[in-house]
């Protein structure tokens, strides 16, 4: 990884470094293995549970340690939106669970005006789960395509989201807006490393241009499951970092397409299914 800084709260700060590691590259399924299935759920019991797991987060260190990092970041702003795609079936899975409850959480400590969640899976029952704990759903399959504000700050919640979901994010707010982005999510640095560059301009371009720019808070797996938040980060853009850059760098082709990927639940495949 490339030099790193500490900053003046004691957290450890990352530039990305594109260099990379040879990996054998898993094979996927085509897009017409997805399946939306349409389960009942317990929803007071999801409720309650989602409470517990809220009381377990709130007075972790890790919660503790990313409250830190995001207000270090904001500098005394305020948020106006938090954005979230990808809790995945809140109903059913721990996992997702206790992302659910850290979305909670961050809504609770820096109180937005609107809070926005979107999983293309999400049963009916889990919709009015979300509807009941005061989250927003968004209907629509925008595929990550959400515009964020252009003066006042967003809070993107990426919880182990595929990187052609945050691919399609930046592309969608490619300009100067991205200065007033927060981004909590997978690691840019661990995925610069960890994937050969050809593969990354080719594939999600816009995070291999952007992560030059990008300033990473890597945050400690320190809580108590350790399978829920691992390889999580802050990433942000200083205030006038972009200002500098050359105007051809906000240049950007037609909405990027994947071709044989599973992770990514898009649009065509959710529509292949009401056939």
């Amino acid at each position: 990884m490339s030099k790193q800084e500490i900053d003046s709260d004691g957290f450890q700060i990352v530039s990305s470094k594109r260099s990379a590691k040879n990996k054998q590259t898993k094979v996927p399924y085509t897009a017409s293995h997805f399946i939306k299935e349409e389960n009942e759920i317990n929803v007071e019991k999801s409720y309650q549970r989602v409470l517990s797991a809220v009381k377990d987060l709130e007075g972790s260190q890790y919660y503790n340690d990313v409250f830190k990092a995001v207000s270090t970041v904001l500098n005394e702003r305020n948020i106006s939106e938090i954005v979230c795609f990808g809790l995945g079936h809140v109903g059913e899975c721990n996992i997702s669970r206790y992302q659910l409850a850290f979305l909670l959480c961050l809504k609770d400590s820096f109180k937005p005006l609107k809070v926005l969640v979107h999983d293309p899976i999400f049963y009916v029952g889990e919709c009015e789960l979300l509807k009941r704990l005061g989250l927003s759903i968004i209907e629509e399959n925008n595929e990550g395509s959400y515009v964020i504000c252009d003066e006042s700050i967003t809070l993107v919640y990426l919880p182990h989201c595929p990187k052609q979901l945050t691919n399609n994010f930046l592309w969608t707010n490619w300009d100067i807006r991205l200065e007033n982005c927060i981004l909590l999510c997978n690691s840019f640095a661990s995925l610069l490393v960890n994937h050969p560059s050809r593969m990354l301009i080719e594939m999600v371009p816009y995070i291999y241009k952007l992560s030059e720019y990008l300033d990473e808070i890597i945050l400690e797996n320190s809580f108590q499951y350790r399978d829920i938040f691992n390889d999580t980060s802050v990433h942000y853009i200083k205030e006038g970092k972009l200002s500098k850059v050359d105007s051809n760098f906000w240049n950007k082709s037609d909405k990027p397409k994947y071709n044989n990927t599973e992770e990514f639940i898009t649009t065509q495949m959710v529509e292949k299914l009401n056939i």
